[in-house]
């Protein structure tokens, strides 16, 4: 089978990881992959590690209706490679409108949207609903994340329930992790402090993602304040806007701050670094205002991670309260605060809920599992609109 997958995502987060994810699977299991990136730089890593994996890369990207360079462009891809499946991933409902318009021009047979984050959709007038239901009628199927972002597509969108199909995110179901020390030896040259990193002391605290308000940094931070845990370490891997205010409001919280930067993350297939810092932390905690269903709160349960995430979009979904993770509300850092302080105060209560952890995403979040549920969603049979189903 011939696979167009299209990402025009500007910046490596979660929707590139899964694109790479995929793509190696897609190929693995004998299909022909393209893989149309951004020619943005922070893509360049991703579009490297797309071409090793099998796929072939080809670097453009549609950046609006007034984009026609773009269209053309990739209209002209789409035509040359013929694909059977063009596969659109989406990090707001109403951005591809334009690409998907490029795609069916250029001849697709089938077209495929992942709604990546569906809740965030910055065009929320009438004219981008009525828009987003137009575009439905192009799609054989639409890949939500959750049945949360599945309901918000029917009510929101009006997308019809049998175009939709919930395919979760999945990742390495046992990922291979250091020992904890050696872990913490290795985030050394990240930017952690050796002096900090030479045993297993310590209450480390991790965090993954962009450096965003969205994502609830500023909210750890107070929470960490609040709880002052002694001994806690903060470690932030990532990159975004908040970094470089960061490091300046270290100062104000009673835990060693430190930022490592982006790090090669475990779904695309560079272990050494994530591996390193999801070995290297005691807690995990992802206190996003908004997620569909993050890939890096499931590398931290399938690490054996005890995580502490907010009750928005799917997380709901991949963690029960008390039993594999604690979920709190969103925008809450008295609520992070005593979480956090719940854990730090008892190691058995972390091993249960890590192994617990551990546990779910082998059995329902695991990266053949996606990978399979995709592929046979591409070879059936099937189309919205106009068209019989």
């Amino acid at each position: 089978m011939r696979v167009l997958q299209y990402a025009g995502a500007a910046v490596r987060g979660g929707l590139i990881d899964h694109v790479l994810m995929l793509s190696a699977g897609l190929a693995a299991r004998g299909n022909r992959v393209t893989v149309a990136l951004s020619p943005a730089p922070e893509i360049d890593e991703a579009a490297r590690i797309a071409a090793q994996s099998g796929a072939e890369v080809t670097r453009l990207t549609v950046e609006g209706k007034s984009d026609l360079d773009g269209m053309l462009s990739l209209r002209k891809l789409v035509t040359a490679i013929d694909p059977d499946v063009v596969h659109l991933h989406l990090s707001s409902p109403v951005e591809a409108i334009p690409a998907l318009a490029s795609i069916r021009l250029g001849g697709a047979r089938k077209m495929i949207t992942t709604e990546h984050a569906p809740t965030h959709f910055p065009l929320a007038r009438s004219w981008s609903h009525l828009s987003k239901r137009i575009a439905s009628r192009w799609l054989h199927a639409v890949i939500a994340l959750s049945e949360s972002d599945a309901a918000f597509l029917r009510e929101e969108f009006d997308i019809p329930g049998e175009c939709i199909h919930v395919i979760p995110n999945g990742v390495t179901p046992d990922p291979e992790l250091p020992e904890k020390g050696q872990a913490r030896a290795r985030l050394a040259a990240a930017g952690v402090p050796a002096a900090a990193t030479a045993d297993e002391r310590g209450f480390w605290v991790g965090f993954a993602g962009a450096l965003e308000e969205k994502k609830g940094v500023l909210d750890l931070l107070e929470g960490v304040r609040i709880a002052a845990i002694p001994d806690a370490v903060l470690v932030l891997a990532g990159r975004g806007s908040l970094s470089d205010s960061l490091a300046g409001r270290a100062a104000r919280i009673p835990v060693a701050l430190h930022l490592t930067g982006q790090l090669p993350d475990l779904a695309a297939g560079q272990l050494p670094d994530m591996a390193a810092f999801f070995a290297a932390v005691d807690v995990f905690v992802l206190p996003s205002h908004q997620e569909a269903m993050p890939l890096a709160l499931l590398q931290a349960m399938a690490a054996g991670l005890p995580s502490i995430a907010t009750r928005v979009g799917g997380i709901p979904e991949m963690i029960e309260d008390g039993v594999s993770g604690l979920l709190i509300a969103p925008k809450a850092p008295k609520e992070i605060a005593g979480a956090l302080t719940r854990l730090a105060a008892d190691p058995a209560l972390r091993r249960r809920l890590g192994g617990r952890a551990r546990s779910v995403v082998r059995e329902r979040f695991a990266e053949d599992r996606m990978i399979d549920s995709i592929a046979s969603l591409y070879a059936g049979p099937g189309r919205v609109g106009q068209e019989a189903v």
